[in-house]
């Protein structure tokens, strides 16, 4: 995944902790599309870096990140979805991103998969499934990675 140069203005804005600076980069870019620049305004917006804490707006940005295959997204929406943070509680739509999170690899092939607290987390979320609803996440994690050639 390339970088665009406004991702790398914010991404440096940010790690000097100038956040209002950093806020514009990343939304430029966010607005492109660029997914990593989504994660990254996502992030500002789930922890208040800069901007005020809406965890609704970060679980949206989260979310156009995951569904361009980037895994710290679907991570952290897997997370939000768990939690009931910034979406309602939907432990379907939690395992599903976890899951899918499991399977990603970067452009290069190197494995992405869930580190051991991502695996736990997800076995967390198993246990307060019903053989049902871990049926129908299974479901939609295989058909999301079919039409996004993961699988």
């Amino acid at each position: 995944m390339s970088e665009s140069s406004d991702f790398k203005e914010g991404l440096n804005f940010f790690l000097s902790k100038d956040y209002t600076n950093a806020e514009k980069f990343f939304r430029k870019a966010a607005e492109q599309g660029d997914p990593e620049a989504q994660f990254c305004l996502g992030d500002m917006y789930n922890n208040g870096y800069g901007v005020a804490k809406d965890e609704r707006k970060a679980a949206a940005l989260f979310r156009k990140s995951a569904e361009q295959r980037f895994a710290p997204s679907q991570i952290n929406l897997g997370i939000m979805y768990s939690q009931g943070t910034g979406v309602e509680q939907d432990l379907i739509e939690a395992f599903m991103w976890l899951k899918i999170a499991g399977r990603a690899v970067d452009e290069e092939g190197v494995d992405l998969a869930l580190d051991e607290e991502g695996r736990d987390l997800l076995g967390v979320v198993e246990e307060q499934m019903t053989a049902g609803q871990i049926t129908e996440a299974l479901r939609r994690s295989s058909a999301w990675m079919k039409s996004n050639q993961l699988i």
